[in-house]
């Protein structure tokens, strides 16, 4: 007779536990994506939400609502959004952060995100609006939901243009007082930002992107040549720095792999291949020089660049070797 009444209680306990949860299911709106900044001492918190209570059966798509929140601190600004809606944020859900320069240098700010149930594993991406990031707008002036968002980051994946950085990412640079590049958006991918957690941040376009992660070994990066489109591939790298008197040298070889899907204006394979070695090697060289002037070149030669330290003359050659194939159509 006892076992049978602790058995009841338990199943007692247990549907009253789903009850619960149900309702906090449906009290709760679960974040998509997010933009914060943070503005002399003011918290600006844009959140794009799907709410399981929003759902109409004639709608097929997930309806998407838009919320702004500010307050002296995170909470504050996460408060007054759960005010204006009724209902409690869940960021377990949170796709995307968008963020700007004081909250990507401030390692303390970015482990209270993390520790509001934000994944470790989320993208975060730099920009100089992350409000307006999470509020893009149609033609129509409806929010652009955050698939359709995240969509059109994959897009510039493919390409060699995006490179992932993640909340843990930018934790581990702020702790080591490092240097970060981070995905640049305005309204959609346009670069770069090299964030010194200490320091500066330079911005990046896109044809300085490419190069930058041409040298950081991404794949498939895309470029036009004579007309043509190739996807290319550094295969192996080496750096040599020459030390003189007062200047340096860092003599770069790289060794690529290019593949033609496209002709342009010509059908010989040797003129894109020339073609393709001269853009390389000459964009290669420009963005080290950028990243030594504006110091960020340890986030390109990580062991290689301290040899440079102390020079205030450094120059760069880059020498490319590539193969080429083609796409038989």
């Amino acid at each position: 007779m006892k076992k049978v009444i602790l058995f009841f209680a338990a199943m007692l306990i247990m549907l009253c536990l789903a009850a619960c949860t149900a309702v906090q299911v449906n009290e709760r709106m679960f974040v998509s994506l997010m933009g914060i900044e943070e503005d002399d001492g003011l918290y600006y918190l844009t959140i794009q939400a799907y709410s399981s209570t929003d759902t109409n059966s004639e709608a097929p798509v997930p309806e998407y609502r838009v919320y702004s929140g500010t307050g002296r601190s995170f909470y504050e600004a996460a408060d007054m959004i759960m005010r204006q809606s009724g209902r409690d944020l869940f960021f377990g859900h949170c796709s995307c952060v968008f963020a700007d320069d004081d909250v990507i240098r401030d390692k303390e700010k970015l482990k209270m995100l993390a520790g509001e149930r934000i994944s470790p594993g989320c993208p975060v991406i730099y920009s100089n609006d992350p409000r307006a990031e999470a509020d893009r707008k149609d033609e129509n002036d409806e929010p652009i939901g955050s698939d359709v968002i995240i969509s059109g980051i994959e897009r510039y994946a493919a390409v060699g243009l995006y490179s992932e950085v993640t909340l843990r990412d930018v934790i581990a640079a702020d702790s080591t007082e490092g240097v970060i590049i981070l995905p640049l958006s305005d309204k959609g991918i346009s670069g770069s930002a090299a964030v010194n957690t200490t320091g500066e941040t330079t911005l990046l376009d896109l044809s300085e992107t490419a190069a930058l992660n041409l040298l950081r070994g991404e794949k498939g990066v895309r470029m036009s040549v004579l007309g043509g489109s190739l996807s290319i591939r550094v295969k192996d790298k080496s750096v040599y720095f020459r030390q003189g008197d007062n200047s340096g040298e860092y003599n770069i070889s790289i060794k690529a792999e290019g593949v033609l899907s496209e002709l342009g204006k010509t059908e010989c394979l040797d003129e894109y291949q020339k073609e393709a070695e001269k853009i390389i090697s000459g964009s290669a060289e420009a963005i080290c020089e950028k990243a030594f002037e504006d110091g960020f070149i340890a986030a390109i030669f990580p062991r290689e660049y301290s040899l440079a330290a102390g020079f205030d003359n450094v120059i760069f050659s880059v020498d490319t070797e590539m193969t080429l194939t083609t796409i038989q159509r």
